[in-house]
């Protein structure tokens, strides 16, 4: 017999919003009754209807799933899109019952960090993702891709993780990047009002800088209170042994597959090797009386920049380097303000030492106006200059460890002008 949907809908009473756990139960109901009185005629009819609505309400909850898929993969696909803009790339979205497909056409092998990064920054921000797993696939062509990852997302959208650190730096890492230089900044301002403080700490730094010049070139140094002690024979020991530390640190950056301590090593082994056999000894007067001062400043800047230096585990750097920073900023800060404040006229040049007062010939600045000929408006400039010199390194280490943490920062610049 045939019977339409409407007939159907009242030969198992039910309306046409009705799910298919109702019909079942209408179904089974009515089956039930006409078998109690026997209207087995009856039965017939109502089987007929009751196949007749489950096909019908499974073929349009196949049709709201798929367009429920259809709109989900769409609003995936504007999300990505508005994240990846400005990178001219095409992308499609599949979803499937395990994870969510995110293709990309057009990139280039080396975008792979920034885009992973830019589309795990949007899902982590919407409300969007019925996914656990992203998989990305970077096509090169229809059947061929550059690369392929996934990215797991934890089911507690507030707490969603990467799980490839690999690739991108921990959240953690990332605001570190991002905020440990002005945080460094705001410490050494208010160390700054706490003068005796601040020129406790820069003083060690300032004999470091004495110290550092001394074993370079070869001789014996120790750092006392306000003053560095050094020998007037040069040492075979110190050279030797500085080489053997630099030699260590250069090969345990080696092992460990770490380019910073590597670099840092080689570069200091040429600086050496030229402080000590190369640099005449009226010259290594000069720089001991400069590096006290000029310490102040590159050694500081190296503390400042260092915190970004992935070395050896055996440093134990990850623990050591938040010291290094606040050290390094409270001593870079101090001095960039007096000799600036110098420049201007606000400040006057210290001459002479800690023990002997402003008259003592031994100072730094006296050996340098009086041993090597400097002016003081040439010892002025020098420390000024040398003090811009390092404020845009730091600025430039800064902004180059940022950009590499948030590669989406970059792109986001570029949209702003296009």
């Amino acid at each position: 017999m045939d019977i339409n949907l409407e007939e159907c809908y009242q030969v198992l009473e039910v309306d046409d919003s009705a799910e298919v756990e109702d019909i079942e139960k209408a179904y089974f109901r009515i089956v039930g009754e006409c078998l109690k009185r026997g209207e087995k005629e009856r039965i017939e009819t109502v089987k007929n209807a009751y196949q007749l609505l489950i096909n019908h309400r499974k073929s349009q909850q196949e049709e709201e799933s798929a367009q429920g898929q259809r709109s989900y993969e769409q609003e995936v696909t504007n999300n990505v899109a508005r994240a990846l803009r400005g990178m001219s790339l095409m992308i499609k979205v599949e979803a499937f019952v395990d994870h969510l497909e995110i293709k990309i056409r057009g990139s280039k092998p080396r975008q792979k960090a920034t885009i992973l990064n830019l589309i795990y920054q949007s899902l982590k921000l919407s409300d969007i993702l019925q996914h656990t797993l992203v998989k990305v696939v970077a096509q090169k062509t229809v059947k061929t891709h550059f690369w392929q990852e996934d990215i797991n997302f934890t089911p507690n959208r507030n707490n969603q993780v990467y799980s490839n650190d690999y690739l991108l730096l921990q959240e953690a890492e990332k605001t570190l990047n991002t905020y440990v230089l002005p945080i460094a900044g705001a410490i050494a301002l208010a160390f700054s009002f706490a003068e005796v403080l601040t020129w406790f700490i820069g003083m060690w730094v300032h004999e470091f800088g004495h110290a550092t010049i001394a074993w370079f070139s070869g001789y014996r140094a120790m750092i006392t209170f306000g003053a560095t002690i050094t020998t007037l024979e040069k040492s075979n020991f110190v050279y030797f042994g500085i080489l053997f530390l630099l030699g260590l640190t250069f090969y345990t950056g080696w092992k460990e597959k770490k380019n910073s301590p590597m670099i840092v090593a080689v570069i200091l082994i040429i600086l050496q090797f030229i402080f000590t056999w190369i640099v005449s000894y009226s010259d290594y007067v000069t720089l001991m009386a400069f590096g006290g001062i000029g310490g102040e400043f590159y050694l500081s800047t190296l503390l400042i920049i260092a915190f970004y230096w992935r070395l050896p585990e055996k440093f134990y750097w990850d623990f050591w380097r938040f010291g290094s920073v606040a050290i390094g900023a409270i001593t870079f800060f101090s001095s960039f303000t007096k000799w600036h404040n110098i420049k201007v006229g606000r400040d006057n040049i210290p001459w002479g030492t800690l023990w002997g007062g402003r008259g003592d010939s031994g100072g730094d600045l006296n050996i340098l106006n009086d041993y090597s000929g400097w002016s003081a408006n040439q010892i002025i400039g020098t420390y000024v200059s040398l003090s811009n010199i390092c404020l845009m390194v730091i600025i430039g280490f800064y902004l180059f460890h940022l950009f590499k943490s948030r590669p989406e920062l970059w792109v986001k610049i570029r949209q702003l002008f296009r």
